[in-house]
């Protein structure tokens, strides 16, 4: 009988994925503890200045392959207190340029982490965002 194996939640719709109990209390404690599990990663580059626009289209080239990248959390309506990732091809990653006047990048990048880290998760938004950290 294979009836007696269908899935415990609704069907989902093929753009969207469900979180697990892990994912969910990530999301939830990022909610309530002020950004609480966020990660932030650093890549230095040497070279010419890159702008906004460049950066925004390699970003939306990245997204085209990846869905993670393209998609908005929102709450799922089949069960309270968790979420889903729903696939939105109209998302556009948020791309913040933050100009500095110093070569001390060691230290800048950790003071605007120590200002930003405590900004939740935000339903409808994508869990990923890009700081652009170049000398004027």
């Amino acid at each position: 009988m294979l009836s007696r194996f269908r899935p415990s939640s609704p069907t989902v719709n093929p753009k969207q994925r469900v979180f697990g109990l892990a994912e969910n209390a990530v999301i939830q404690s990022s909610i309530q503890h002020q950004g609480f599990m966020k990660v932030g990663e650093v890549l230095h580059l040497q070279g010419p200045h890159i702008s906004v626009e460049i950066l925004a289209s390699a970003i939306g080239r990245l997204q085209v392959r990846h869905p993670f990248l393209r998609s908005r959390l929102q709450m799922n309506p089949a069960k309270p207190n968790s979420y889903l990732m729903e696939e939105d091809d109209t998302l556009r990653l948020k791309i913040e340029e933050i100009p500095r006047k110093r070569d001390d990048h060691l230290n800048f990048w950790r003071q605007e982490w120590r200002e930003r880290e405590k900004e939740p998760a935000v339903i409808g938004q994508g869990l990923a965002e890009f700081w652009l950290l170049q000398v004027q």
